[in-house]
């Protein structure tokens, strides 16, 4: 397997913000580094400390073991929403992101996000791995805290072995390797590479499909006689924890962990059918086997608080305010989140209630869900409730809400005034803006909407698709332009069959220039599956440097149509900003 080395190497020049200095005389009180470790699509039962004979986890085990272990705590669902809060410390339809595609999965650049209240505080800040709350600049990771960041906007990566990834401008860093590995090494560096405190997130893909795996991991499960499906996730779920115990010896070896705070989650419950505790529900749903997840904080320096288990419900909302009070720093304000360091020495929080909102296009607040220590309520839809009562049936096999009606009137009630404050009426996708980042602006497939009789390659237009039959109807992306710009214009396309294409840059349906396309085949490109997958496959698409466009000051929607028969594929059209400043 070729080395990944050589390519990365151009993350790690830039230089890293520092911490201000003490005033002469202070005290000098180091801050604790902090590691959040987030793995997608995880479920309850995927450790084999739960239980789980068909899995090996002896690295995340021992950290639940050794850390202080959440029994009940909760996130959204599906991953864009619970990114967003754990990152923001609110209920996920305050931050836009609602939804994983689409750029409803977007997080309103306004909100100071963790990751900005930490670099404030003087620490070094890195993503590696998943952001999925924003492609483009200003909600791009770049733009939203991060001093490094190195891996991939979109809901997933579409091969586990090779692909492009990008950095903190949002430049290309092509791999060959394994993914899990690279996202652990790279993390890895830039934690050792200074004294000065850090904050790293690995937000790895593992175990969200395509099912990919390095053999030594799917031949060791393949003999536990799972399905195939179940194999590859138990074997991506290995690779992790294989990596994390590396990963954690390394920061022992280097004297790093002794002063570091290790954040472990999930972020939402299992993508299929598997063991989970007895809980009712899998990714997607906002019964407890969709939105209970493990967690873990684990204290540097044997913390005496560590290895307690606390039972109290807690939420992704609550991480921001705890590990800025766990780091001595002042708490934010309007937060939905509560620091849940009370809990960690064994004490007890007021008495609220936690909750989980569907995913969707748009917020309606159903489906949905709300619990504190002991009763759960759930909104399928306005009209459809049901209560449980999770201390004698936490797998929600009876419903008590016609035989506790006094109950569910005022969890109703709570649920309905509580949807309704966290809505945002005003919200919409938000514009690209084209001005806000470095010279180079993507505008993705699934970042569009298509019109006519234009069409995603999948009917939902999920992370990595691309627009097929393109059109005269087009497609077209909302931008905001806040002067007048000249852009050069370059197009990811395939066209395979018939003639050559002309193809119009349009705003606002009016054509502003056209250029001519030739044919272009966008094979499709071999893949590493262990079973068939759900997402749409990579492609070895086209390229070609159109011209030149001058677009106006505004928002409105920036487009693509064609005359191409319907044989055209487009996968990305690019716009180089063309000023002194721009790369």
């Amino acid at each position: 397997m070729q080395s990944y080395w050589p390519v990365l190497l151009l993350l790690f020049h830039f230089g890293c913000a520092g911490g201000g200095a003490a005033p002469s005389g202070s005290p000098v009180v180091p801050r604790p580094n902090i590691l959040f470790l987030l793995t997608d699509d995880q479920g309850i039962g995927d450790l084999s400390l739960q239980g789980n004979d068909s899995i090996r986890t002896p690295n995340l085990d021992r950290l639940m073991q050794q850390g202080i272990r959440f029994d009940r705590f909760y996130v959204s669902p599906v991953c864009a929403p619970t990114r967003a809060s754990f990152l923001s410390g609110l209920y996920a339809p305050r931050t836009g992101a609602i939804y994983v595609t689409r750029r409803h999965e977007t997080m309103t650049d306004s909100i100071v996000t963790l990751p900005e209240h930490l670099r404030a505080a003087g620490y070094r800040t890195g993503l590696y791995g998943k952001w999925h709350n924003g492609a483009t600049f200003p909600y791009h990771p770049g733009g939203q805290g991060f001093d490094q960041f190195l891996g991939f906007t979109l809901g997933h990566f579409n091969d586990y072995f090779s692909g492009v990834l990008h950095d903190e401008e949002d430049r290309p860093v092509p791999f060959t390797g394994d993914l899990t590995e690279i996202l652990t090494d790279s993390a890895r560096q830039f934690m050792l590479e200074s004294p000065e405190p850090f904050f790293c997130m690995i937000a790895y893909q593992a175990p969200h499909t395509p099912v990919q795996v390095a053999d030594r991991y799917w031949d060791v499960v393949q003999e536990r006689g799972l399905t195939e499906f179940n194999t590859g996730v138990y074997a991506m779920t290995e690779s992790v924890d294989d990596h994390v115990g590396r990963l954690l010896d390394t920061l022992r070896q280097a004297g790093k962990l002794d002063n570091t705070i290790v954040v472990y989650a999930s972020d939402n419950g299992p993508n299929g059918d598997r063991f989970r505790l007895g809980l009712r529900g899998t990714k997607g749903w906002v019964d407890e086997g969709g939105v209970r997840v493990p967690f873990v904080i684990s204290l540097p320096g044997g913390d005496v608080r560590n290895g307690r288990t606390v039972t109290e419900p807690a939420a992704h909302i609550d991480l921001l305010p705890t590990l800025l009070d766990l780091a001595g720093l002042p708490p934010a304000a309007g937060l939905d989140g509560v620091s849940l360091v009370p809990l960690l020495s064994g004490h007890s929080l007021p008495h609220r209630f936690v909750y989980a909102f569907g995913q969707g296009m748009t917020y309606t607040g159903y489906p949905g869900s709300m619990r504190d220590h002991r009763y759960l309520y759930v909104a399928r839809d306005s009209s459809a409730e049901e209560l449980y009562d999770l201390d004698s049936d936490p797998g929600q096999q009876r419903d008590i809400s016609a035989t506790d009606k006094e109950r569910l009137v005022a969890l109703r009630d709570n649920y309905r005034a509580f949807a309704r404050e966290v809505a945002r009426p005003d919200r919409v996708a938000p514009p690209i803006q084209l001005e806000a980042g470095p010279g180079t602006i993507r505008l993705l497939a699934h970042e569009g909407e298509p019109l006519g009789g234009t069409q995603f390659s999948d009917p939902n237009g999920w992370a990595n698709d691309y627009f097929v039959e393109v059109g005269a109807g087009g497609a077209y992306w909302p931008v905001r332009v806040a002067e007048p710009q000249r852009y050069a214009v370059t197009l990811r396309y395939g066209l395979a069959a018939g003639a050559p294409a002309s193809v119009r840059i349009v705003v606002d349906g009016r054509a502003l220039v056209e250029y001519e396309v030739p044919l272009a085949e966008a094979a499709t490109l071999p893949v590493h599956d262990r079973v068939a997958r759900k997402e749409v496959y990579p492609h070895d698409w086209a390229e070609i440097e159109l011209g030149t466009v001058e677009l106006p000051a505004g928002t409105y929607r920036l487009g693509l149509s064609a005359d191409s028969g319907g044989g055209l594929w487009v996968k990305e059209v690019r716009l180089r900003r063309l000023d002194a400043n721009a790369e």
